[in-house]
């Protein structure tokens, strides 16, 4: 109970700061309307004015620091974000984490900062008068991230070769870490009736998944198993986007594979990346997502894995906003069918393949409270990819069928206040079931989770 009594005080001193900035003078650049409730994607980054206020604030003449970066679309903003997930059949064994759990892991049972993020950005909007007359854009985003879930005590989204001095003989110290989790460019040109397209070239987080490492874009605390174990986090290589009109958009690409960046654990190999999606009305949104390539050299150095055989992950997924409710319903399907050719050093190299279906939804009660629930079910087959290197997640038990169920609240307690309204706390109990012994003996688990975020 202390560390959630932590947690609510650090929460109460950070709703106090953004509701005493709210009320102070009104910035000179205009402040957007928050994205709509149900969507289940963050607001955009300029409904997070902190950052971009206070430069506002630093005159330049006629004009100010904020307002010259504006005009040349360039933003600045992040997100601080506090959690504790407290195991209810007890704490994790000394030295140990929740079993199967990634980023709320809970080494030491107490409240940790989960992710400090800061990031420079410049989108490109395809609807800019100036960039349709001019026929190009050039953007680019870097993003950098402090705090637990970049540790591989965390289980790690570190990708290989910018892993920032990791010690593999103490993977909680220091339990803090940092990492560079976006660094890209990019370029679009306007085809006039042929619609647009952009090249990206860099290390940019996959296209794979509903959830993302971003906890502000994602429904609940807590993380599924797919997101943790069944597809990458990042990827590093040259990605294109081609959006020939308002209803489809099309990715094509190669990267180095799963997670890696500056040191290649595939032996040279390249993967393709792919996403077709097609959005025919505001309600409906489909995307199918493909990932083929050579995953599991990193196998290597146990003599095992191989650039021949591939593994192969298809990703369909759905988005419904339902004409009833005021739109305040969004029910979301995610289904991961993956096979690997080479499998994984727990089952001698045997080809292996695993299955998950997430469904969500979320209901967007008033501005103070959002409830989501997610029902999750995997299969296990002879291994199972964590972050592509081939892990299972529990080190034991193959040709297991497990899953979640989660109940969350989002509760922002001030939503009118133009910087406080960036800040809300999600409560969530969680069940994880499995067939195997896979949680410290036992057939299930349940925990209680809580973060605290602020957007700035």
């Amino acid at each position: 109970m202390r560390s959630i009594t932590t947690l609510l005080a650090a929460a109460a001193v950070l709703a106090t700061a953004g509701l005493s900035l709210a009320d102070s003078s009104t910035p000179t650049t205009a402040v957007p309307a928050a994205a709509p409730a149900p969507a289940p994607a963050a607001a955009p980054a300029d409904t997070n004015p902190l950052l971009m206020y206070s430069l506002d604030q630093i005159k330049t003449g006629d004009t100010s620091v904020g307002q010259s970066l504006s005009n040349a679309g360039i933003n600045i903003y992040g997100y601080l974000e506090m959690g504790y997930t407290a195991n209810l059949a007890g704490p994790p064994p000394a030295g140990t984490t929740i079993p199967g759990r990634v980023f709320d892991t809970e080494y030491g049972n107490h409240v940790q900062m989960d992710q400090l993020d800061l990031t420079i950005a410049k989108a490109i909007n395809f609807s800019d008068p100036n960039y349709i007359k001019r026929g190009w854009d050039v953007g680019g985003r870097f993003e950098f991230v402090y705090g637990y879930d970049p540790s591989y005590g965390g289980d790690s989204f570190h990708s290989s070769g910018l892993d920032f001095g990791y010690n593999p003989s103490s993977v909680f110290s220091p339990l803090y870490q940092a990492d560079i989790e976006q660094a890209y460019v990019t370029l679009a040109l306007h085809l006039g009736g042929a619609g647009d397209v952009k090249f990206k070239a860099g290390k940019f987080v996959t296209l794979l998944g509903e959830e993302t490492i971003n906890p502000t874009t994602n429904f609940l605390y807590s993380h599924t198993y797919s997101f943790g174990y069944m597809i990458p986090y990042t990827q590093t290589g040259v990605l294109a986007e081609y959006v020939p009109n308002s209803q489809w958009t099309f990715y094509g690409g190669i990267t180095r594979g799963w997670n890696q960046t500056f040191y290649d654990n595939n032996s040279n190999g390249v993967d393709f990346l792919g996403e077709v999606g097609y959005a025919p009305n505001s309600q409906w949104n489909f995307l199918v997502n493909l990932s083929v390539g050579p995953q599991d050299g990193a196998m290597g150095n146990a003599g095992l894995g191989n650039n021949n055989d591939y593994r192969t992950v298809v990703e369909p997924l759905i988005t419904y906003i339902p004409p009833i409710l005021n739109n305040a319903l969004t029910l979301v399907s995610d289904t991961v069918i993956a096979y690997d050719g080479a499998g994984n050093s727990t089952n001698g190299n045997q080809s292996s393949g695993w299955f998950s279906e997430a469904l969500y939804q979320n209901y967007v009660l008033n501005s103070h409270f959002s409830f989501t629930t997610r029902e999750e079910y995997d299969y296990v087959g002879s291994g199972l990819g964590s972050g592509g290197i081939g892990i299972n997640p529990f080190g034991i038990e193959n040709y297991t069928n497990m899953g979640d169920l989660t109940f969350g609240v989002k509760i922002t307690p001030f939503p009118n206040g133009s910087l406080s309204k960036n800040f809300y706390i999600r409560p969530e109990i969680r069940e994880d079931l499995a067939d195997h012994t896979v949680f410290n003996g036992k057939h299930y688990q349940t925990t209680f989770g809580i973060d605290a975020i602020y957007q700035f």
